[in-house]
């Protein structure tokens, strides 16, 4: 076993709880119903389905990108081109969801769509294994630089009604 400080092992687990306490995943929380949100974000209120249905959509891109890494690593240009296909502009949200999101949102949704089409027509063009890794590497820096901007600003909630 290499050489590691005690140090450093308790600085790596003082990050790894930091990060399960902030997830949310160390403990189930119970929100304060009556106090206001600390969370700066705009919440975007959507009834349920539509929220369920945004988060799925969440899910298929981030599903994406890693399925486009495993398959940059292998090399296999069938396999990503798979992996991004459900995230591409033909998946974006139902047009009535769609008009149910602020413009900014949309805008940043468009642009994560059409990164996974242009990563797509690139892989296609992409010759050889370096190239596909290449090709994978430098849209998806764009494209998660486009994920986190909307995560930042936006945060989904559910519209109980009036």
């Amino acid at each position: 076993m290499p050489f590691t400080s005690r140090s450093s092992l308790t600085a790596g687990l003082v990050v790894a709880v930091a990060f399960l306490a902030a997830s949310g995943c160390a403990g189930k929380q119970q929100p304060a119903a009556a106090e206001p949100s600390i969370d700066p974000r705009t919440a975007v209120a959507l009834p349920a389905d539509a929220q369920q249905a945004v988060l799925h959509e969440m899910r298929q891109m981030l599903g994406a990108i890693g399925g486009a890494m495993d398959a940059a690593v292998k090399g296999d240009t069938a396999a990503l081109l798979a992996a991004v296909a459900p995230a591409g502009s033909a998946a974006a949200a139902d047009p009535a969801i769609e008009a149910l999101l602020p413009a900014q949102w949309k805008e940043l949704a468009e642009r994560v769509h059409f990164g996974f089409d242009t990563l797509a027509a690139e892989v296609r063009q992409a010759r050889g294994k370096q190239a596909l890794k290449d090709a994978v590497l430098a849209r998806l820096v764009k494209l998660t630089g486009s994920c986190t901007a909307c995560h930042e600003t936006y945060r989904v909630t559910v519209n109980h009604g009036p």
